[in-house]
């Protein structure tokens, strides 16, 4: 019994250690935080409204791909559509060679 309150004892003074260890942590990180906030939130102004110079600048040249991109897609889908009627536009196609080729044109009277 005595083993188990010693290795209980060893448990809470490692807690106690790990809690210490973490409230320094915080402490540092709040620091940090502290310290580095205003060069943070100027790099991210400059950088946000350079960001936005550069969006609105690309803006046209993105709306036009992205238009031509919708457009390839759409005739790309009615082609797709269109492909298993192949077969049977084929066979008319052949019925209508077979029908110009069997009929008597008629003279030209000048």
């Amino acid at each position: 019994m005595f083993i188990f309150f010693v290795l209980a004892a060893i448990a809470v003074t490692a807690f106690v250690a790990m809690a210490a260890m973490a409230v320094v942590g915080l402490v540092f990180k709040v620091l940090f935080w502290a310290v580095f906030f205003p060069i943070r939130l100027a790099f991210k102004l400059l950088f946000g409204m350079f960001g936005a110079v550069i969006g609105i600048v690309l803006m046209p040249i993105v709306a036009i791909i992205t238009v031509i991109a919708i457009a390839g897609a759409v005739l790309a889908a009615l082609v797709a559509l269109l492909a298993p009627l192949l077969p049977v536009i084929l066979l008319g196609l052949v019925g209508w060679a077979i029908y110009r080729a069997s009929t008597r044109r008629p003279t030209h009277v000048v």
